[in-house]
Order: C-alpha cells, then structure tokens, then sequence
C-alpha cells in the first residue's frame, strides 16, 4: 500500500511541468527564497495514514499566450488532481481554482473556492480559455497573493497544503499597489503552505519569477 506524502505529490508536479511544454521546468520547492524555503520545510508536518488531509489550489495563467498550451495544462493539473485523489491511504482532499489574466482584460483573477466537490472542479477548470495579456507580464503577484490568503485553508498542522502555479511569463512588477510574490511567499510559509512553481511552455524571458533577476 502506498502511503501518500509530500514526495509523491511533488513528483506529480514534475509530471504536470513536463507535459504542459517542451521546454518545462519545475521547481519542487517554494519559490527560490533564500529565507522563506527552510521556513516552509520546517512547517511542514508528517500525514497521518489513517486519513490525509490534503488541500490544493490550482493557480493557472490564462492568458492569450497560454492559447498553445492551456487545454494541455487543463489536462494534467486534473491528473495530478485524479492522482491526488485516489492515493492511498485515501486522502480527504479539497481543491480550489484561481484562473488569471492581468489588468484591462475580460478579468483580473476568476475564483472556485476549495471544495470537495471534485465534479465541480472540473467543470470550472475546464471552462478556462485563453485570452488577454499582450504585453509580457501578467497578474501573477494578485493572482498568488489571493491564493495564499483568500482561501479557507485548514488549521490542522497535519494537513498538506500545496499551491500550484502554472504559466508561462512572470508578473508585473511595476504595479504599484500590488502585493508583491515575496511578501505571498512568506505569508504561505507563516501558514505552512507549500507554493511549486511551474513554467510552460517555450517562452524565454530568461529571468526568475520575480523578473528582476537573472535566472540560475
């Protein structure tokens, strides 16, 4: 029987990364933080194997750059969902959505709030089409900011709690009022919430996800 812990679920990132593009990349650890990745590892708690608590929020880049990949991304963000799900122990799992664009378009950021109901997760993500962007950059930082701290994550210090963020180009970092993914970074830490970031696709602006470093 496979006990399902923080390894597993993480290597089904890997998976998700590799599929939604030729050029994937994973990272299987928070954000490269130099002060907030230990602080994560240090928070997170065994799973008891007699039921697991797991809770995921899908945080996904639709915008007309994504065109190319989105319906592959659709499609392995709810493998690893189905992978999640069945594992065993079984878990009791709750996923939540946050689809985004960026500022001027159709919508910033679109919402599902976390549920068990996984039928109604899948009508939502697949709903999700590409469009908007243009210009490089997008909403990332709102976008991660409301999924660390718009979401009703649980207080059990056994509970697994992992954002995913899928897409392909960094955020704006020239929008003044935003909060910025540092600042997100080291809320989820606080809370003990694992955050993977995942690139698609081909595109390469050759810097980190903040973008205003060279990447390593």
């Amino acid at each position: 029987m496979t006990t399902l812990n923080r390894s597993t679920v993480l290597t089904l990132a890997a998976g998700l990364a590799l599929a939604t593009g030729a050029h994937a990349q994973v990272s299987s650890q928070l954000v490269a933080i130099e002060n907030i990745e230990p602080a994560v590892a240090s928070t997170v708690a065994p799973i008891s194997a007699e039921k697991p608590v797991i809770e995921v929020v899908f945080v996904l880049d639709t915008t007309g750059s994504m065109s190319g990949l989105l319906q592959g991304a659709k499609e392995k963000i709810w493998s690893i969902a189905n992978a999640i799900a069945t594992a065993q122990p079984t878990p009791d799992i709750k996923i939540g959505l946050v689809g985004y664009r960026d500022r001027g378009d159709a919508y910033i950021t679109v919402r599902t709030a976390m549920t068990s109901d996984l039928d109604a997760i899948y009508s939502d993500l697949m709903k999700y089409e590409a469009g908007g962007g243009g210009d490089g950059p997008e909403s990332v930082n709102q976008a991660l900011n409301e999924a660390v701290t718009l979401f009703e994550w649980s207080s059990d210090a056994n509970a697994l709690k992992l954002i995913y963020l899928v897409g392909d180009a960094p955020p704006h970092m020239d929008y003044q009022d935003d909060v910025r993914y540092h600042d997100s970074c080291a809320i989820a830490a606080e809370a003990g919430i694992i955050i993977n970031t995942i690139q698609c696709g081909n595109m390469r602006y050759g810097r980190d996800l903040a973008g205003d470093r060279p990447a390593q």
